[in-house]
């Protein structure tokens, strides 16, 4: 889910979303099953149009059937039509995010000794873990 850094607003949004999307059911029904039927809809949209009427539907009835079976609420959606292309940005906005951390070097890490990375084993070094047979075999 995204963090909503930035606009008050967003963060607002993406916390009410959080909060009507809490049910663990729900979630898998939205990201494992709604969703990637929503978008299979629109990518056989031009080939297919009424597969892709039924992908559609289809997606967003497992969606509603998780707020009203499992979270007991609206689907923002009916509320705020606005919700997935709200959601997506967000998502969309904190991947970018992160994809540009990992891309960028990171100070103070140059030869891999900084924080959160792993340690290296050092052959030169006397103090590095070396392998002892007579230790393995007791």
């Amino acid at each position: 889910m995204p963090s909503a850094s930035g606009s008050p607003w967003l963060s607002e949004f993406v916390a009410k979303y959080r909060r009507d999307h809490s049910h663990p059911v729900n979630h898998v029904l939205h990201v494992g099953v709604g969703w990637p039927m929503v978008a299979a809809a629109l990518l056989l949209l031009p080939f297919r149009p009424l597969w892709s009427l039924g992908l559609f539907l289809g997606g967003y009835a497992f969606m509603f059937s998780g707020h009203f079976l499992f979270e007991r609420n609206l689907p923002t959606i009916l509320s705020r039509p606005s919700t997935p292309f709200v959601i997506a940005w967000a998502v969309v906005r904190d991947l970018a995010r992160g994809l540009g951390r990992l891309a960028s070097p990171r100070r103070g890490n140059e030869q891999g000794r900084g924080p959160g990375s792993l340690p290296r084993h050092d052959p030169i070094r006397s103090d590095s873990i070396r392998f002892d047979p007579e230790r393995a075999a007791q």
